[in-house]
């Protein structure tokens, strides 16, 4: 089976690992996969084990399933010769989804609250394809370098774009920062992008605050090991990776139900707020501070369900799906 995806780039955006972490368990089990996009060139942050070509060489050999994920890219996914085109959706909500509606695709969603999204607004039919974590890079690590009076709080940090709810977070916290002048905000991301914004300058907070930027993947289990907390407030997300990537870690976690709502249930395996606002998760990171066994417990429930979720779990089920495509067909 040969199997190509249509990107725009192999940056580090979680949209992109995506495809990085199904392309390398797909071409470990001996399969044809390619990745396009526009210059060829191979990622340089994540190993690829499968094959990168550029724009120029799309239509030059026919696959067996075509998939792509983003709308800037349509045109040329069109130009690339595959048996099943198949979207998918990675975002909820967002302006140009029905560019992709009105094609003759099959349609993919990374989790369940995107698929009924999509379901509901567009009368589809929406394959669940959530995401995944990769244990290599994701796991509890068991020392942590940090002050024992420090209550660490732990944030992705890329403050630009709203819909992750970064503000959100920073007031929460600061709203409890006289009360529990222990606490610490820790911020991490990656300068990405064609303009390459550098988040660190855009976090303003009386809160201390420290921000690792450009970590490689192998750091990143040390780093959410140094948290006592992590937060999400995202808006419109289909898969969280930082959510599962914190639960992997074995760190409790507050988050919004966007992006979570396959592995995040409230109480059990996170504290889950039913919209991203300041008071909302001022009051359930309040309940992690005063309640280490919560905490404990949390972290604990919330790391035996993200192992659900990994890349060989979704590949399996992928497998299926395109063998089941190709047979029709």
């Amino acid at each position: 089976m040969k199997i190509a995806a249509v990107l725009p780039h192999v940056e580090i955006y979680g949209g992109i690992r995506r495809y990085l972490e199904i392309g390398n368990e797909f071409a470990s089990r001996g399969y044809y996969f390619v990745l396009f996009h526009p210059d060829g060139s191979k990622p340089e942050w994540l190993e690829f084990k499968g094959i990168t070509k550029p724009f120029s060489s799309l239509g030059e050999e026919a696959f067996d399933i075509g998939l792509c994920s983003e709308y800037s890219v349509l045109p040329y996914f069109e130009k690339l010769n595959a048996r099943e085109k198949i979207f998918y959706f990675l975002l909820q909500g967002h302006k140009q989804e029905k560019e992709a509606i009105k094609k003759n695709y099959i349609f993919f969603g990374n989790s369940e609250g995107l698929c009924r999204h999509l379901e509901k607004k567009y009368n589809i039919s929406c394959f669940r394809i959530p995401g995944g974590v990769n244990p290599q890079f994701f796991f509890p690590a068991k020392e942590r370098e940090r002050e024992r009076n420090e209550f660490i709080v732990l944030c992705y940090g890329r403050i630009y774009k709203k819909r992750k709810g970064i503000q959100h977070v920073i007031r929460a916290v600061e709203g409890l920062y006289k009360e529990y002048p222990r606490l610490k905000l820790v911020f991490f991301d990656s300068l990405v992008g064609e303009d390459r914004r550098d988040p660190r300058l855009m976090i303003k907070s009386p809160v201390p605050h420290e921000f690792h930027l450009n970590l490689p993947q192998s750091k990143m289990a040390w780093l959410y090991s140094q948290a006592d907390i992590f937060v999400s407030a995202e808006r419109r997300a289909g898969w969280s990776n930082t959510t599962a990537e914190a639960m992997a870690c074995q760190i409790p976690v507050v988050c919004s139900r966007s992006g979570t709502r396959d592995f995040a249930f409230h109480n059990k395996t996170a504290l889950v707020v039913p919209f991203p606002h300041p008071l909302l998760l001022r009051h359930q990171i309040k309940k992690l501070l005063k309640d280490e066994e919560l905490r404990l417990r949390i972290a604990r429930a919330g790391y035996e369900k993200i192992q659900k979720y990994s890349w060989s779990a979704l590949a399996d089920r992928l497998e299926k799906i395109f063998k089941e495509l190709v047979k029709l067909n």
